[in-house]
């Protein structure tokens, strides 16, 4: 017996596919984006075309742009996923019952 999936799960299933697919270029393209300034400096450093001059603006900027990686992909979830919205919606709702409980316990 053959499974039949209905035309509208069919579509649902290739628009979250479309999604991830989207999300994950985002992330793949924020990560070189952000790394490539870096890794082609340290590399024409080791070939000897550039000298780096590891106390200069140039390098702690190619730094910062990596480390502005780690804190991107959050964004990219919070922007394309509905369930990762709601789930620091809820996180913060929390923070803020807690934080609210604790006032009255001291107050």
């Amino acid at each position: 017996m053959l499974c039949q999936v209905s035309a509208a799960t069919s579509s649902s299933v290739n628009a979250a596919g479309r999604n991830a697919s989207v999300t994950s270029l985002m992330i793949c393209a924020g990560f070189v984006l952000c790394t490539t300034v870096n890794e082609v400096s340290f590399f024409l450093n080791v070939i000897g075309v550039f000298q780096m001059d590891f106390a200069g603006w140039y390098y702690h900027f190619s730094v910062v742009l990596v480390l502005i990686n780690s804190c991107i992909n959050p964004f990219i979830y919070a922007a394309k996923y509905r369930d990762f919205q709601d789930g620091v919606r809820k996180m913060l709702k929390k923070n803020v019952v807690v934080q609210a409980s604790a006032v009255a316990a001291t107050g």
